[in-house]
C-alpha cells in the first residue's frame, strides 16, 4: 500500500487577494461615485473601521488600501490631497481619547465617527482653503445624504 506521506498540501492563503479585489472595487465604486453624485463615497465608514482596527497588525493593509482609497477619492474629486489623512491623524493624536471614553455605546461612536469624516472633512477643507487663499469648497445638500446613507451603513452592520 502506498503512503502519501511525501506529500504536502500546499496552502494559498486568499486575504491578500480578497483584499486587493475589494480594493479595486471599491476604486471602481469610487469612479461610479463621480458620475451618480447620489451614491456615498463611504469614507465614515472607512473612518469607523480604521479607529476599530488602527491597533491590530492584520489589518495594517487593509487599512492602507482605505487611505489609498480615500486619497484616490481626493484627486478624483478635486480636493486638496492629503487633507482626509490630516484630519485622521488630528483626530488620531488629540481627539481619540477624549471622544471614545466619553462615549460608551457602540451606535453613539458609530455615529460620531461618521459625523466626524463628514464635518471635519469639509470644515479641514474650508479651513485649508482659507489659510491657501483658495475659493471656499461649496457645501452642498449630498453632504447630508453621505452622512445619512453611511449613518443607517453603521446602523445595518451593528
Amino acid at each position: 500500500m502506498q503512503t502519501f506521506s511525501h506529500m504536502r498540501r500546499s496552502r494559498f492563503d486568499l486575504q491578500p487577494l480578497i483584499n486587493l479585489v475589494l480594493f479595486g472595487t471599491a476604486l471602481v465604486y469610487e469612479s461610479l461615485t463621480t458620475v451618480i453624485p447620489w451614491l456615498t463615497p463611504l469614507l465614515g465608514v472607512g473612518f469607523y473601521y480604521w479607529r476599530m482596527h488602527y491597533q491590530e497588525k492584520n489589518y495594517y493593509f487593509r487599512i492602507l488600501l482605505f487611505f489609498l482609497y480615500a486619497l484616490y477619492f481626493e484627486i478624483d474629486h478635486d480636493l486638496l490631497l492629503f487633507s482626509f489623512w490630516l484630519l485622521a491623524l488630528f483626530y488620531h493624536y488629540f481627539l481619540a481619547e477624549r471622544i471614545e471614553s466619553a462615549l460608551n455605546c457602540d451606535l453613539c461612536k458609530r455615529a460620531v465617527y461618521v459625523l466626524y469624516a463628514y464635518g471635519g472633512y469639509y470644515l479641514f477643507n474650508l479651513f485649508a482653503a482659507f489659510l491657501l487663499n483658495m475659493p471656499v469648497p461649496p457645501f452642498s445638500d449630498t453632504y447630508f445624504i453621505y452622512m445619512i446613507t453611511d449613518l443607517l451603513i453603521m446602523v445595518l452592520l451593528l
